[in-house]
């Protein structure tokens, strides 16, 4: 029998060594010395305005001139890290900074990010469940969720493209089973969810029983890597901005050992599903978050990055799934 196998790839903006300067070059150079041959493209630093700007929100031309960058510096672009469902369904004064938008202005972001995910080659779309106000109880806010979640991802599958929900706190999809409520009352097959260990360790949660129930009912998409390396008591809400403790696989608590070993059989069948809808099979994304993170972005620097690489492919190793990177013949001589 093969060796189950996974992508590796990364936010490579966590890897630049300046936060404030998410400068693309930067970041495809720690990219191939991280060996990655996928990543995934969220904030650049674009010089017209002098500020890290999301993918998105960048013209035609700058998104094609990132995709032709990548493409020479032999990557592919497998996902792109979007913001799409990290908006208020009201516009409450509730200390949450995300931006409130009509379901109108939404899917004209949404029609945005498509037109980047097409011109960059990427399947998937990273993106969200929409924030009630909040403290309130997600419930109260389901229904407006889903009708919005379900014309989104009726876009994004006419256009070929999957709709990857991940959980976060203070979502409707804050954890697996409202994600998996979703998934079903969707019932599209191009809403999938995208697993993170970490994002489910800071609610308090047990990071491998949300991991394994979205395993078992088939909806699992892509993940994201990374973890943390304190307790954190069961919350409903969660102050994203006060967390400092993230940290790689290797010493980490969200319990990424029995993870992978649990993942390690269902790759072929995640596989085909994937392939069926046009992926090149499942991606393992590294957002480390190493010396920082918060609601809209993290930073792990080339240092912090490539810590996080080794840990991951370390424990991959252990777990019996070999892994997507580059090798000798992926080198082109001069």
């Amino acid at each position: 029998m093969a060796t189950p196998s996974v992508i590796v790839s990364a936010f490579l903006d966590e890897g630049v060594p300046v936060e404030d300067n998410k400068n693309l070059t930067q970041q495809l150079l720690v990219g191939q010395a991280l060996g990655l041959k996928y990543w995934t493209p969220r904030f650049v630093f674009d010089e017209t305005t002098g500020a890290n700007q999301n993918i998105c929100a960048l013209s035609d031309d700058q998104v094609k001139a990132i995709a032709s960058q990548s493409q020479t510096a032999g990557f592919t672009i497998g996902c792109i890290g979007t913001a799409i469902g990290k908006v208020k369904l009201e516009d409450s004064d509730d200390g949450n900074k995300a931006p409130c938008k009509t379901h109108t202005e939404h899917m004209e972001d949404l029609k945005r990010a498509i037109e980047v995910a097409q011109i960059c080659g990427a399947k998937f779309l990273r993106a969200f469940s929409f924030y009630p106000p909040l403290g309130a109880n997600a419930n109260d806010y389901y229904a407006e969720g889903l009708d919005r979640l379900g014309q989104m991802t009726e876009a994004c599958a006419q256009a070929g493209i999957v709709y990857l929900m991940e959980p976060e706190p203070n979502l409707i999809g804050f954890n697996s089973e409202m994600m998996l409520r979703l998934c079903n009352d969707v019932g599209n097959d191009y809403l999938l969810i995208n697993p993170d260990g970490a994002n489910m360790h800071v609610q308090g949660r047990d990071a491998f029983a949300e991991y394994l129930a979205v395993a078992e009912a088939g909806k699992l998409g892509f993940m994201h890597i990374k973890d943390y390396t304190e307790p954190c008591p069961e919350a409903i809400m969660v102050d994203e901005e006060a967390l400092r403790y993230f940290g790689s696989v290797d010493v980490g608590i969200a319990g990424h050992d029995r993870i992978f070993k649990d993942l390690a059989p269902r790759i072929p069948q995640i596989d085909a599903k994937l392939k069926a809808l046009g992926a090149d099979g499942l991606i393992l994304d590294i957002e480390g978050h190493m010396k920082g993170g918060g609601q809209f972005g993290g930073w792990s620097g080339p240092d912090g990055l490539g810590v996080a690489m080794r840990a991951l492919t370390d424990l991959l190793a252990a777990s019996g799934i070999s892994y997507v990177v580059r090798q000798y013949d992926d080198i082109e001589k001069k």
